[in-house]
């Protein structure tokens, strides 16, 4: 997907120029009141926009995917490479293969991070409760 904009009024561009190129910081107020501070990356790609404009120059934006390697996707995982390619073989995280080495999305990876940290918080909660259940009085009975 991308975007383009062409320069109108250069005199308003330049005027946002000057509030994004000071050193304070710079946050974005809706017509509700909510105050909302502009992260940097942002306030970086709108800097640039705003020169390009302000220099009567058209704006294209457009998006592109960021891959890893399967061993820095381990790496991000704390896992081992040969842990990653199974996870990738199982289906569990989708890969691309451009030729016999695979790829990883990087916002697919951090996604599927937040998954198993998500699963992992469930699964400490359930120990918990089985430890709670096992110390009152209808616990566990110990069979062995």
């Amino acid at each position: 997907m991308g975007v383009t904009v062409l320069p109108e009024r250069v005199g308003d561009v330049a005027q946002v120029l000057d509030v994004l190129s000071a050193d304070a910081g710079v946050s974005l107020v809706t017509s509700d009141g909510v105050h909302v501070d502009l992260p940097d990356e942002l306030r970086r790609v709108l800097d640039a926009a705003a020169q390009a404009l302000a220099e009567g120059r058209e704006v294209v934006m457009g998006t592109k995917d960021t891959y890893v390697t399967t061993q820095e996707a381990a790496d991000m995982l704390g896992v081992s490479r040969p842990t990653m390619v199974r996870i990738l073989d199982l289906g569990e995280l989708a890969c691309e293969r451009p030729g016999s080495h695979r790829r990883v999305k990087l916002a697919d990876l951090a996604r599927y991070e937040q998954h198993v940290a998500d699963r992992r918080g469930h699964l400490d909660r359930l120990r918990d409760m089985s430890e709670e259940l096992a110390g009152s009085d209808g616990g566990f009975v110990a069979t062995r």
